[in-house]
């Protein structure tokens, strides 16, 4: 085959295959244009029945991003340098009531020192978050491998035990304060994260925001917001009020 014959088929590939992933390109964000479109008509049809409030952006929030952070834990052998994450920004942010809690969704623009060398990363953090009736000592409750439940055990990390056997087996909880966490940790609570049928990973709190480590896909989709709301209410119906007294 001449030279000539190579050169034609090597830049007649590449034209194809430019012009295919062209056209994937195109008709990825065209899918995702169509879909952003339909749900943000659910959400427009949601807004004056349930009394939310929609904002494109409002950076006034990152506040509360950053105040939740610092109630995160820090690592005391990491002196001078604070590596918690912090928000600029906050964008579609979807706020009001929901079985008769508040709550906050929205994407924030975070910068995480931790990630990515000393200067840190840049990327947005979806979010949806159930405010608690009063703040609280941080707790958070993960769901774990097995293995690593073991290693803790060995090492005494500083993991609560409940004394049932399969959740302990199968959730590490840390906290501040251990009577609050026993509080929380019903027995409904430690059935839930056991049973329910949603892929719920644990939870936690901080301060006064309440999360759930759950997939979802869209805070401004109403068929994913509901649920993911329906998740973490359900579980803080299962929390004893003493808890928040």
């Amino acid at each position: 085959m001449s030279p000539l014959w190579i050169v034609i088929i090597v830049v007649g590939g590449l034209l194809v295959v430019g012009g295919l992933l062209t056209w994937m390109v195109r008709w990825l964000r065209n899918s995702y244009q169509a879909e952003e479109e339909r749900f943000m008509a659910r959400l427009r049809e949601e807004l004056p029945r349930r009394g939310w409030t929609f904002l494109e952006r409002d950076d006034r929030y990152a506040e509360v991003f950053n105040e939740v952070q610092r109630h995160t834990e820090l690592n005391p052998m990491i002196v001078g340098f604070d590596r918690r994450p912090s928000a600029s920004q906050a964008h579609d942010i979807v706020t009001g009531q929901h079985r008769g809690r508040p709550f906050l969704g929205a994407k924030f623009f975070v910068k995480d020192p931790m990630d990515s060398g000393t200067n840190g990363s840049l990327g947005y953090r979806d979010v949806i978050w159930v405010r608690l009736p009063a703040p609280r000592p941080t707790l958070e409750v993960r769901k774990v491998f097995r293995l690593q439940s073991a290693v803790n055990d060995g090492l005494g990390v500083g993991d609560i035990r409940v004394g049932h056997p399969e959740f302990d087996r199968t959730y590490q909880v840390t906290a501040e304060d251990e009577r609050f966490a026993r509080a929380v940790l019903t027995p409904q609570v430690v059935e839930f994260l056991l049973r329910d049928p949603r892929r719920c990973q644990g939870f936690w709190i901080r301060g006064v925001q309440f999360d759930v480590y759950d997939d979802f896909a869209e805070q401004r989709d109403p068929d994913a917001l509901l649920p993911a709301l329906d998740l973490r209410c359900d579980l803080l119906d299962r929390m004893s009020p003493a808890a928040w007294a």
